[in-house]
């Protein structure tokens, strides 16, 4: 009965989490064929800002809310603090508009995008009451159906009107239509008829404030490469560099797809003391995923660019090795994941953040010293470069962490 309820849960979730995290991909290639390669680096570029400061909106994030089994935190008190990250976010949303110099279609497509994402910043806390009640695979329904409708709406508005505002608009209430009629009426049975602690509610920020500054720079160092183009390049090196780095994603997926089924049991061998097997798991994780990742380097070499050409209408044959360096990059960011997850599960967080830290430093140098130097071809090794010194932190942190456990434990 168990392993029927983790393969159902796994075969929804991984569908849901795959359209759902491909929805960008299919809105760049209509975007850039429909309204052309500027719009397209701009809508880009606003979704990567966007997906920064959905961090502020997940805030601690649902490993986090899944794996808590100290602080006695309510799931209503989870949901009120939902309340005022996403709140925070469209705050910060529109700080960042006022303090940037960019034309008013640029900020209001960019504001879209980031109210677009944070109603799926709040559907992580519903999500996360059923996950830990094992009915994850409701999850999985709701990403994919709300993204295969999402990317109907968004192709047929924007071939009717050529408007990317309008369909950003349609885009967005959408994302709010399916929040009240599914989402809420799935999960509102978890969500208990008790009196928020708000002293708790506000105490969740300092809790969780060292898994939310490692989430915010994870986003923000995978896309450091973007950030620095928007400075010293064009939209559309924008736009070439976002479908060259795209199928990065296939390989960052691969870690969610496997993390998130056995998550609850990396949770139990944790709390159970089971520090080996805990371990075990992880690594089996780690070398799936490798496998998964070599298996999509192989087709990348051979079909990536002739496949990517063809779907964005753009000459990329200039760009095989940036591909190539680039999936190799999120092979490491990926494996890193892993990592993270377990120590989060571990309660190891705040030396996550020091690793965050340092690696984003070395990332915005990196990425400005090789743009400045060699354009799009220098968004990829310093991309690849911020990846490696990623991933050597990671492993170094938790075999540390994992090791002085299961000696402790031994002894």
């Amino acid at each position: 009965m168990e392993n029927k309820i983790v393969n159902k849960n796994t075969f929804w979730y991984t569908i849901g989490l795959t359209l759902n995290a491909f929805n960008s991909l299919f809105f760049l290639i209509f975007v850039n064929r429909i309204n052309g390669v500027d719009l397209a680096g701009i809508f880009s570029y606003g979704f990567s800002i966007a997906c920064l400061l959905y961090v502020v909106g997940i805030y601690q994030g649902r490993v986090f809310q899944v794996s808590d089994i100290s602080s006695n935190l309510t799931n209503r008190e989870y949901l009120a603090h939902k309340f005022l990250t996403c709140g925070l976010m469209i705050l910060l949303t529109f700080i960042y508009v006022g303090i940037r110099d960019y034309s008013f279609e640029k900020n209001v497509i960019l504001i879209l995008l980031c109210l677009y994402k944070c109603i799926e910043a709040f559907d992580e806390t519903l999500y996360a009451y059923l996950q830990k009640n094992d009915d994850l695979y409701i999850a999985g329904k709701s990403m994919f159906i709300r993204s295969f409708v999402g990317i109907i709406v968004f192709v047929l508005v924007d071939l009717v009107s050529h408007n990317l505002i309008l369909t950003c608009i349609c885009l967005l209430l959408n994302s709010l239509f399916f929040l009240f009629i599914y989402d809420l009426k799935k999960s509102y049975r978890y969500i208990e008829k008790v009196r928020v602690n708000w002293k708790r509610v506000f105490h969740l920020f300092g809790l969780g404030f060292s898994v939310f500054g490692f989430s915010f720079l994870a986003i923000y160092i995978v896309n450091i490469p973007k950030y620095v183009i928007d400075i010293l390049l064009t939209d559309e090196a924008q736009t070439i560099f976002s479908i060259i780095v795209m199928p990065g994603t296939v390989v960052s997926l691969c870690g969610q797809y496997i993390t998130a089924p056995v998550l609850n049991q990396l949770v139990s061998l944790f709390k159970n003391n089971l520090y080996r097997d805990f371990h075990k798991v992880v690594l089996k994780i780690i070398l799936l995923l490798i496998g998964m990742g070599c298996l999509i380097e192989i087709c990348a070499y051979f079909l990536g660019i002739p496949v990517l050409s063809l779907v964005y209408a753009i000459e990329l044959n200039d760009y095989k090795k940036d591909l190539i360096l680039v999936l190799v990059g999120a092979l490491f960011y990926a494996t890193a994941g892993v990592l993270s997850n377990a120590l989060i599960t571990m309660r190891k967080n705040n030396i996550q953040l020091a690793i965050y830290i340092i690696d984003a430093f070395i990332g915005v140098f990196c990425c400005y010293f090789f743009i400045s130097r060699f354009g799009i071809h220098g968004a990829t090794y310093g991309y690849l470069a911020t990846m490696i010194i990623h991933i050597c932190l990671y492993a170094l942190y938790y075999g540390k962490e994992i090791r002085h456990l299961i000696l402790n434990c031994d002894c």
